[in-house]
């Protein structure tokens, strides 16, 4: 006759090993209905790429983090940009004036700002009363496409600022100095005004793919040719010499308004010292002034 400890002790085991299977059965019950639960269904690259196209790209240079999927979907529609324009204007008449376009124009959430992409091309619009976050926003967005352009289009103020962002200015500083320029409305004493920055030492070059570049000069803009000597920085830094092919400078019709910044003599000088910074003897023939009318 089996004794009360052994009797005890055998029921303990069995009752153990029970309790074992129907908990080793209930977490596999339980895996297989989490595996279940979270079931990924993963749409196919041409799905995504359809959504994306209907996306602004400002949003889509942020979803660039969310996974390496998006990012290797997404990276090739800023990296074969080939052309770019980069000008002021005021944004909310520009809005208005291409409503009816079949260019796409998309605004930044935080940033007075205007983007269209196409396959190779991009336009960028800054309001011309830009801020400081307008200004930051705009070089960072520049730095992005200047990996891959052939063909750039700017306006002087955006060369400047360029220029500025290339230096060692700090942007935020750089403004409050444009602001303080604009006190002078464009005349004469603004050509006494200058910075002093460290000399730069980028080795890489901001436009390495650099073929053709157009510069547009307005009435008021003739002094900050001469101020791009001041940020220290090279034309070296912006593009390879040998390799562009064009040059231009676009000449817009001066105003007869405002006497104080129309002297020939005054906008020759300041034109003659910037074609001096980029080497235009070495440029030779690639080098052309156009005039607006």
């Amino acid at each position: 006759m089996p004794s009360l400890i052994g009797f005890v002790g055998s029921n303990v085991n069995r009752f153990h090993r029970k309790l074992n299977n129907e908990t080793s059965l209930l977490t596999q019950k339980a895996k297989k209905r989490l595996a279940v639960e979270k079931k990924e269904y993963i749409l196919p690259d041409n799905i995504w790429l359809n959504i994306f196209n209907y996306c602004s790209p400002f949003d889509l240079y942020l979803w660039r983090r969310v996974s390496r999927n998006f990012k290797r979907l997404i990276d090739p529609k800023f990296d074969n940009i080939l052309y770019l324009d980069v000008y002021k204007a005021d944004i909310s008449a520009f809005q208005d004036a291409t409503g009816q376009s079949t260019e796409q124009f998309y605004r930044h959430r935080n940033a007075q700002i205007l983007m269209s992409i196409d396959v190779h091309c991009s336009t960028l619009v800054v309001h011309q009363r830009w801020t400081s976050k307008d200004v930051n926003r705009l070089f960072l967005a520049i730095r992005k496409f200047a990996k891959t352009v052939q063909t750039v289009v700017v306006d002087a103020s955006i060369m400047e600022l360029i220029a500025a962002g290339l230096s060692s200015m700090d942007l935020n500083r750089w403004y409050t100095f444009q602001c303080y320029l604009q006190t002078f409305d464009g005349g004469y004493e603004e050509d006494s005004v200058h910075i002093q920055c460290i000399p730069s030492t980028i080795t890489n070059q901001f436009f390495p793919k650099l073929k053709e570049f157009s510069l547009r000069i307005s009435g008021k803009d003739y002094a900050s040719l001469t101020r791009m000597l001041d940020y220290q920085v090279t034309k070296e830094a912006l593009f390879s010499l040998s390799a562009i092919q064009l040059f231009r400078v676009i000449l817009r019709p001066l105003p007869t308004s405002n006497e104080r910044c129309t002297s020939k003599r005054r906008l020759s000088k300041h034109l003659r010292n910037f074609k001096n910074w980029i080497d235009v003897e070495n440029l030779r023939e690639r080098y052309c002034q156009q005039y607006a009318t």
